[in-house]
């Protein structure tokens, strides 16, 4: 499948943050994310092992991800963690959508 990145953090967190990055910077303007997304796919599919471009995206994304769950649970109540706040997010945007 290739070769395994010395720093896997470092290979797959800089695309996660500029997606990330995109999206927040894209409230006054939805195409603006869907264009980052869409160049980084583009790029990735463009790799030799495309297939790998993806994997480091999605991996990214999930790091990304656990990251911000860990610092928003810092700096939550005491006794909320990182599960909790997946626990609410599912409330909010998946059992119980506005």
């Amino acid at each position: 499948m290739g070769s395994v990145p010395t720093d896997p953090m470092a290979a797959c967190l800089p695309v996660a943050i500029e997606i990330m990055t995109a999206y927040t910077d894209s409230a006054s303007d939805p195409a603006f994310f869907w264009t980052a997304v869409q160049r980084v796919m583009a790029d990735g599919a463009d790799r030799a092992n495309p297939a790998a471009a993806m994997a480091e995206l999605v991996l990214g994304l999930a790091t990304l991800c656990g990251i911000t769950l860990d610092h928003l649970a810092d700096r939550s109540a005491p006794e909320t963690g990182p599960r909790d706040l997946l626990a609410a997010i599912r409330n909010a945007y998946v059992t119980d959508p506005v």
